[in-house]
Parts: structure tokens; C-alpha cells; sequence
């Protein structure tokens, strides 16, 4: 008895079923971001203030920053006389920000790593072309994440680095394996 052929299916089946990977492909690998390298949480450096300070010492030995208002005409003789502000989050938004900045490296890294594996395993043969589409997609896109999240961190020679080693790197796979 002879194996029955399988019908083919229809190509939106396809379409979705690739397009399936590559969205699913790249939240697993954000939730392996997450749990590799969780991101800094703003609160843990920079707490929620209920009252703000009215003065200068107080606002200092609370952590904050004082900046004094220019002298405005007295008009109410009988209205509180605010010198100045308090900002709470002067002094913690620095390293809040480096630590965001860290993170959007290692996250970076993260993401191109896995997006390289994900391309690597797709060019291999898996014995499903959907299968290795979807993989091949999920990499790029993968690979396009993590030089999003870090592009606003990166300086100009780091973006033309990151931007001449994709070029390269998919011109390359594409004369190595597509050749016409």
C-alpha cells in the first residue's frame, strides 16, 4: 500500500502559519529578555513622594534638588510666599538613566544573539521550508528589535557599526545561499 499524498495547503495557511513563528519567535525571546535581564524599575531608584518639601533644607535632606524662584511683586500680603520648588527626581534620574542605558545594551546583545541563532537554524535544513522562513524572519526581526531598543542610547560610529555589520551580514547570506 503506497502512502497517500498529502494536498497542499492553501498559501494564506502558509503566510500564517510563518508569520505565526516569527510573531511568537520574538516574544519568546523578549521574555527571555525579561527574565534574563530585567529592566530597571523607576520607583526602585527614584520613591514616590507624598508631600513635596516648601523649603531648601528640608528638600535636601530629602534627596532633592531646590531651584529658587526670581522675587515676584508682593500683591496678597496674606497668600504663602513659595520661594522656590523642590525636584524630587534631580538627583535620582542620573543613575536611573545609566541604568536604563546598561540595559539597553545588554539587551541589545541579548537580542542579536538570539536573532543570529534563530537566522543560523533557519538556513539550516529542517525538512519545512514554512519552518525555516519563519525562523529566517524571526531573526531579522529580532535582529531589528534589539537595534531599536539600544539606536537612541548608541552614538553615531556605534549606529554606523551596527547598520554596516547587518548590511554585510544579510548581503553575505543572501549571495551565499540564494545564488541565482
Amino acid at each position: 500500500m503506497e502512502p497517500q499524498p498529502t494536498a497542499a495547503h492553501p498559501k494564506f495557511v502558509r503566510w500564517a502559519l510563518m508569520l505565526g513563528i516569527v510573531i511568537i519567535l520574538n516574544v519568546f525571546f523578549s521574555v527571555v529578555l525579561a527574565l534574563a535581564y530585567p529592566a530597571p524599575v523607576y520607583e526602585d531608584y527614584c520613591p514616590q513622594v507624598s508631600v513635596s518639601p516648601t523649603n531648601a533644607a528640608t528638600c535636601d535632606a530629602q534627596g532633592g534638588v531646590w531651584t529658587e524662584y526670581s522675587p515676584a511683586p508682593a500683591t496678597d500680603p496674606s497668600s504663602p510666599k513659595f520661594s522656590g520648588y523642590c525636584d524630587m527626581y534631580a538627583k535620582c534620574q542620573v543613575p536611573f538613566q545609566a541604568a536604563q542605558e546598561q540595559h539597553a545594551l545588554y539587551a541589545f546583545v541579548l537580542m542579536v544573539a538570539l536573532g543570529i541563532v534563530a537566522l543560523i537554524a533557519g538556513f539550516m535544513p529542517l525538512g519545512s521550508s514554512i519552518v525555516s522562513s519563519g525562523l529566517s524572519y524571526g531573526g531579522v526581526l529580532a535582529l531589528i528589535i534589539g537595534s531599536a531598543q539600544y539606536w537612541g542610547t548608541a552614538g553615531n560610529w556605534i549606529r554606523l557599526a551596527i547598520s554596516t555589520v547587518g548590511l554585510v551580514a544579510l548581503l553575505y547570506i543572501g549571495w551565499r545561499r540564494f545564488r541565482d
